[in-house]
């Protein structure tokens, strides 16, 4: 008896079909080349399901990339669970229609992974779907945007991206307030387009503006060394000087240029408001107290107050926190599915359970 795979009791549908799949994959013939993956087949058929296996590596990648068992919700765990077994049905009706090709290499226990597949594809079936899962998994990091600087209202797109990339590095606090004042003109500047008046965001940046006005009052008292952001504060200030110095007020950006934009002063609210609260938790910024005496060893006219720097807390800077907390932060809003998602597997549904009409007989020619 083999007793190598039997367990102490039954496996569930996702088991299951887990330990089919290992079976069948031990005794093929491996997995396509890189080659086999990225080459573009003449016959569409082919060409299909060369898709689909790229479909499955990428998925196979981004379960590193937030696509892990902890960090999806129930539905979107039934969600992918079901994408993959609905998969291996198709491969496993692919293998029986051709099954007679010469040299067609079957599946090993194809009638069992089938089955499997259908009970998990059921059981992962039962339950609303949550198709925003296809906004998961690994996207390309941002990159600087090199090279002299583009015209227009271009540059200063590009200034921004760059801004975005160079704050990856922690920023000391003198070159923080650099940035934050950067922010406060481009937002006015911007508001002031107008592209930007015309797409109804002109009032979102005037805001955006004085939240970056409060944080640069808030900042005044604050100090801190550690870190740098000399680059991320250069990019600023190109920003800030390439859109004082814009040929377009009296025209307009494009559409796209505003949401790009608007989606790059998301991505840096949200890493600002990061480094100022990283800097606030891990005490990398102080801010300075005035204390209740006075300074006894100054040797000026007029003794001026002793002051101290202590780590920022709530009750220190309060207005700074806040302001961060409730007005920088962005608010996330609840993600969209794909317009096209339930349809396109939908029609993948349709495809294993597709049954071709019987051919009609051919009408009596001697009538």
């Amino acid at each position: 008896m083999n007793l190598s795979s039997t367990r102490t009791r039954p496996r569930g549908p996702a088991d299951e079909l887990s330990h089919r799949l290992d079976i069948t994959i031990e005794r093929s013939s491996g997995p396509p080349t890189l080659e086999e993956l990225t080459t573009t087949q003449p016959f569409a058929t082919v060409e299909t399901w060369r898709n689909v296996a790229r479909a499955a590596t990428l998925a196979e990648h981004d379960f590193d990339a937030g696509l892990g068992y902890g960090r999806l919700s129930q539905a979107q765990c039934r969600t992918l669970l079901k994408d993959a077994a609905d998969v291996v049905r198709g491969i496993v009706a692919l293998d029986r229609r051709y099954s007679n090709v010469p040299g067609w290499q079957s599946l090993k226990d194809a009638g069992w992974l089938g089955k499997a597949a259908e009970t998990c594809s059921t059981f992962a079936g039962d339950g609303d779907p949550d198709y925003t899962i296809d906004h998961r998994g690994w996207r390309p990091p941002l990159a600087r945007v090199d090279g002299p600087g583009l015209p227009g209202f271009v540059g200063v797109l590009q200034a921004e991206n760059n801004l975005l990339v160079e704050l990856a590095a922690f920023p000391d606090a003198r070159n923080l307030r650099l940035i934050l004042d950067s922010q406060r003109i481009v937002s006015r500047a911007a508001a002031a387009l107008n592209g930007a008046i015309a797409s109804g965001v002109a009032d979102a940046w005037r805001a955006r503006g004085a939240t970056y006005l409060r944080l640069i009052h808030a900042t005044r008292d604050v100090g801190g060394l550690l870190g740098n952001g000399g680059l991320a504060a250069g990019e600023g200030a190109l920003a800030a000087t390439r859109i004082q110095h814009l040929d377009q007020i009296g025209g307009a950006p494009d559409a796209t240029a505003i949401r790009h934009l608007d989606r790059l002063f998301g991505g840096i609210d949200e890493r600002i408001a990061d480094v100022i609260q990283h800097g606030a938790n891990d005490r990398i910024y102080f801010t300075r107290v005035p204390l209740p005496r006075l300074d006894t060893t100054a040797s000026a006219t007029v003794t001026p107050t002793r002051h101290r720097y202590t780590p920022i807390t709530a009750d220190v800077c309060p207005d700074l926190l806040d302001t961060v907390r409730f007005e920088l932060r962005p608010k996330v809003s609840a993600p969209k599915a794909p317009n096209h998602a339930g349809a396109s597997r939908e029609e993948f549904t349709a495809a294993h359970v597709h049954r071709p009409e019987p051919r009609r007989t051919q009408p009596d020619l001697s009538m």
